[in-house]
């Protein structure tokens, strides 16, 4: 079967799919209204503006992929370039908002359908598109290149488990390595991966990953002794990302701890903040006390429930020990090196396939702990609150392994630029 029959049978059961996928939306923005927001950008209806400078469109479909990008986007504004980000998430583009405010426009992502990503490239009129991680779409990439639109992507990984899936369907993989200008892959053994499927090694760079050059905000010591300050001599312990699953578990985790730290205090910080409820209903079952951070005041609670987005950074600071979520429900792990440059030690749980490669490095150093049961979680937190130099010691390896791989922007900046040469 030709390729270019294999992308409009693959069109057409997109197509097909379309009805269920709205369902599934309008579902899930009766908890995340974002989602009913902007419905037209997906069909690539978004505004037609007239920009003087080249055009940019970086996708980054998630929240996770927008925090990595924020410092490539930063350098690229600061050579006169015009940002178009989007996102599929209401979480991601809820991140575009906080972290890059109105220096970019910001759109969910048109659909991978002919029609939605044609209007799209023909009302944006970008020069470039940059794809964070590996969020690959055939129609996507088939217009932008049929339409000269350089096709780079960055920070690029490729699991042996997703490279399985796209050896499944090699017809529509292939043409798509065919047509992308160039890769940036985090290591080697990715990248190789990228060659099997058809990539040409010409156009193969392995530069490492963005996510360790992203710096601490500005004010990241200030507002941490403030915060410390209103937490006062509380030992603390900051459950972070965490999604439906692990709540209870941390819970369970934090009443063992109180047994010999009664004071300890329980700060969560849920991947979406629109579960809030859930978890406030959770708390008062475990028959704890709470206080939000959107409006109260923290007092003497149990449990604090961060709820507000942009603030993690500072809270990673105030706190004496990190648990990274998406590690114990089946997510694959969220990125921790935002507590490492907060210089809070971390602990993880088994799942973590999305961020296999930069969690190796750590564990081999010594920099990071995994546990894998409540038992074993419980203990691990109760020493590392309990013993304060080996704690330090940890932190300072995490520090060096991230300083270590540190420099992959800068060369991620000059092949973006390169394409707009």
């Amino acid at each position: 079967m030709g390729n270019g029959l294999l992308r409009v049978l693959y069109s057409l059961l997109f197509y097909s799919l379309l009805p269920a996928i709205w369902l599934r939306l309008l579902w899930r923005s009766i908890k995340e209204p974002l989602y009913r927001q902007d419905f037209c950008h997906r069909l690539g209806f978004v505004p037609v503006k007239h920009r003087h400078q080249p055009v940019v469109w970086i996708h980054a479909v998630s929240a996770g992929e927008t925090i990595s990008s924020a410092p490539l986007v930063e350098h690229l504004l600061a050579h006169r370039v015009s940002i178009v980000m989007t996102n599929m998430t209401a979480t991601g583009r809820d991140r575009v908002d906080a972290l890059m405010n109105d220096q970019v426009d910001n759109y969910y992502a048109p659909y991978d359908v002919p029609g939605s990503v044609k209007r799209f490239i023909d009302r944006v009129r970008p020069k470039v598109l940059v794809i964070i991680d590996t969020e690959l779409w055939p129609n996507m990439i088939h217009y932008c290149y049929q339409q000269g639109v350089k096709v780079v992507l960055v920070n690029a990984r490729l699991s042996e488990k997703s490279f399985q899936g796209y050896q499944k369907i090699s017809g529509l993989a292939g043409p798509m390595m065919a047509d992308i200008d160039f890769i940036a892959s985090q290591t080697q053994a990715q990248g190789d991966r990228f060659i099997a499927l058809g990539l040409d090694q010409k156009k193969l760079h392995v530069f490492g990953s963005i996510k360790f050059d992203i710096a601490p905000p500005d004010d990241l010591e200030a507002k941490a002794a403030l915060l410390r300050a209103e937490l006062g001599s509380r030992p603390t312990f900051i459950a972070a990302s965490t999604h439906m699953g692990e709540e209870p578990l941390v819970l369970d985790v934090f009443t063992e701890l109180r047994r010999e730290f009664p004071d300890l205090l329980l700060i969560i910080a849920p991947r979406h903040t629109h579960r809030t409820p859930e978890i406030c209903t959770m708390v008062t079952d475990a028959d704890l006390s709470f206080s939000l951070r959107s409006g109260d005041e923290l007092g003497n609670v149990d449990v604090f429930l961060l709820d507000t987005m942009g603030e993690l950074s500072y809270f990673y600071a105030a706190s004496d020990v990190a648990f990274v979520g998406g590690s114990f429900a089946a997510i694959g792990g969220h990125n921790f090196l935002e507590a490492v440059i907060a210089r809070v030690p971390v602990v993880m749980g088994p799942h973590l396939s999305s961020i296999e490669d930069i969690v190796a490095q750590f564990v081999n150093q010594k920099a990071l702990c995994l546990v894998d049961s409540k038992e074993q979680f419980t203990s691990t937190v109760h020493q590392l609150l309990l013993k304060v130099e080996d704690c330090d010691a940890m932190v300072q390896r995490a520090c060096d392994v991230h300083k270590h791989n540190a420099g992959a922007l800068e060369s991620t900046l000059d092949l973006v630029l390169a394409q707009l040469d």
